[in-house]
């Protein structure tokens, strides 16, 4: 009885927390005209829309191969639709409400606990993922400044450096 009563109470919290959204971007938009959006959103070249949509498909590509070593690493073989989709699904809530340690390990922690993964598994898999993130950042930073910084040494007119 007091089980159905808090799976009815989180269903609930649901509805409002939607309800409240949806009362903010109301707010939110309310200077803004239909047709005035849909003419911005016309005006940008379908180009443009394309490589933005393949870039993005690319890196939740890129971010479902976290998942895939983390469970590589943890020896626990799943479907590869499955961990696709649990990446794909959790790196969605956290890239978009902006609490992504939590937002992103609370689905984690839903789907992989589903499939039959424990607490431990699933917290090396986030800690994981989280440390591979964090790694490829502090690549990508450091060999942008090491490049930044072979060029700034370099005869090429001073036109050319990124600044």
């Amino acid at each position: 009885m007091k089980s159905k009563r808090i799976h009815n109470l989180g269903s609930l919290l649901g509805v409002v927390l939607f309800c409240g959204a949806l009362w903010v971007l109301h707010h939110e938009l309310k200077p803004y005209r239909v047709h005035d959006i849909l003419r911005t959103f016309q005006a940008i070249p379908s180009k443009q829309v394309l490589y933005a949509m393949m870039i993005t498909a690319l890196s939740y590509l890129v971010m479902s191969g976290y998942d895939i070593l983390a469970l590589k690493y943890i020896q626990q073989p799943l479907p590869l639709a499955k961990i696709a989709l649990t990446s794909f699904v959790s790196y969605a809530f956290s890239n978009n409400m902006g609490l992504g340690m939590i937002a992103g390990s609370s689905v984690r922690y839903r789907l992989y606990s589903t499939w039959g993964l424990s607490i431990l598994q699933i917290t090396r898999i986030i800690a994981f993922c989280t440390l591979t993130l964090w790694l490829g950042f502090f690549t990508h930073f450091g060999s942008s400044f090491l490049v930044k910084k072979i060029l700034a040494k370099s005869p090429l007119p001073k036109q050319h450096i990124i600044k």
